[in-house]
């Protein structure tokens, strides 16, 4: 199975997307689960994966370039940067929440403080808007094209769709691979500068790909990395869920 950064594991992306439901206003029960926070604001993982949704299966003549590839990690790393204060504040809202249910307020108490969470979700809705507008502006038309004629299909059964438990573990394993590679990423990003530089300052052709040169081996680090990630995902999903995953590759 080929494998391409930015890891868009389609399981996830088609399955969790079958799964997925509007937020449910808190109830007075304890057990009620508070989750103001959309994955993409606090997994690394996710937030790329929705922004990227196609790239991983590109074919081998669509493959990201080793600028491609740094340029997104940059972008996403911004993301995560500039959004980092209004994820704190949602994680505070949360908190209040859970004890305005934990304490029994009513109605109108729980849903005035969940109402304080809006506009911050909607700036984050916003600025995901802006890196997958990014991420897509980093694609060339061909990469572009090929990515909408491989849209996800329906959803299947409800057999397939993930449970709570496997997006847990999906993500975890996710994140687990994005800490693991995030030093060759930055190597990769130092390194593209490094020939974009060169290249502007009027080096040769043969100067530039030796720079770039350089990257092949963090590029090698990572590839088998999200190889390796694909497995262990694979190895989660159950029948039904890898037929589905299948199926959406068409």
């Amino acid at each position: 199975m080929r494998t391409r950064f930015v890891v868009v594991f389609s399981a996830l992306a088609v399955l969790a997307a079958c799964g997925q439901s509007d937020p449910v206003e808190p109830a007075s029960s304890t057990t009620e689960v508070v989750d103001l926070i959309p994955d993409y604001a606090i997994s690394p993982a996710a937030s790329v994966d929705a922004a990227g949704i196609g790239a991983a299966q590109f074919p081998e003549n669509l493959r990201l370039t080793v600028e491609q590839k740094a340029a997104i990690a940059a972008l996403h790393s911004a993301f995560m940067t500039a959004t980092a204060p209004d994820v704190a504040a949602l994680r505070a809202i949360e908190q209040e929440l859970k004890a305005a249910i934990a304490a029994g307020k009513p109605r109108d108490e729980v849903r005035a403080i969940l109402e304080k969470a809006a506009p911050i979700r909607a700036r984050l809705d916003a600025a995901f808007e802006q890196l997958r507008a990014g991420i897509w502006a980093v694609y060339t038309a061909e990469q572009r094209a090929w990515i909408e004629s491989h849209r996800p299909r329906a959803c299947g059964p409800a057999a397939a769709r993930l449970t709570d438990e496997q997006v847990k573990q999906i993500r975890t394993l996710q994140d687990q691979f994005y800490a693991s590679v995030k030093s060759d990423l930055e190597l990769i990003k130092s390194i593209v500068d490094q020939a974009r530089a060169a290249r502007e300052a009027g080096s040769s052709r043969e100067e530039v790909a030796a720079i770039l040169a350089r990257a092949a081996e963090p590029h090698r680090r990572v590839a088998d990395a999200e190889r390796k990630l694909q497995e262990a995902i694979l190895a989660l999903l159950t029948p039904e869920q890898r037929r589905a995953w299948l199926c959406s590759r068409g």
